[in-house]
């Protein structure tokens, strides 16, 4: 377990020192938005066989996502939604914190980016498109949205060869603490 929390320690202090060296190198090269004023793109006009069969109404899957210019790890979850239908617009704010503290999202449950939906449920990090599609097909009663904190090596953008570290999928609550939604021991559980 120390590990696993080392690494991910590691990972984000990383993320944190690419961030302070983007706002003060690069500020001019990105671009400023925040998630009030966001941009929407087109719903998907047809899903995947896979994908379809979760029975989710595709204008849900038209996604936001709020993260810095120089992520690889992001544009790899953006890859894996887009293979699955996703329609998917991108926004680099000036800040990302305050996305974050926008949607309300506290620091232990933040990761490197945030994905809006079009219907306003909120996805953070390294979400799992099987577990999107089980979300927006029937949210939990209090629920937003979903989190993956941090940066589990594995994770859909995060892959490293065969490596792979267990996580939990949490819920973001309206009120309260977040919740268990599903726990992931095995990267065949991230596939649609």
């Amino acid at each position: 377990m120390s590990h696993l929390v080392s690494r991910r320690v590691l990972v984000m202090g990383l993320l944190g020192v690419g961030t302070v060296t983007l706002v003060s190198g690069c500020g001019a090269e990105s671009n400023s938005s925040s998630s009030a004023g966001s941009t929407q793109p087109a719903p998907p006009t047809a899903l995947p066989e896979n994908v379809d069969r979760y029975g989710v109404d595709p204008a849900l899957l038209a996604f936001t996502v709020f993260k810095d210019p120089s992520c690889g790890c992001c544009g790899g979850w953006v890859e894996h939604a887009e293979a699955n239908g996703f329609s998917v617009a991108i926004e680099h704010p000036d800040v990302l914190g305050d996305v974050f503290a926008d949607h309300d999202v506290a620091v232990d449950l933040q990761s490197c980016h945030l994905a809006l939906s079009a219907g306003g449920a909120v996805f953070v990090g390294h979400v799992p498109v099987p577990f999107i599609l089980e979300y927006l097909k029937d949210p939990p009663a209090g629920a937003r949205g979903l989190t993956v904190p941090a940066m589990p090596v594995g994770t859909p953008g995060m892959e490293m060869g065969d490596e792979f570290d267990p996580y939990e999928v949490l819920v973001l609550t309206v009120d309260g603490p977040p919740e268990v939604f599903a726990k992931v021991t095995k990267a065949s559980q991230q596939s649609v």
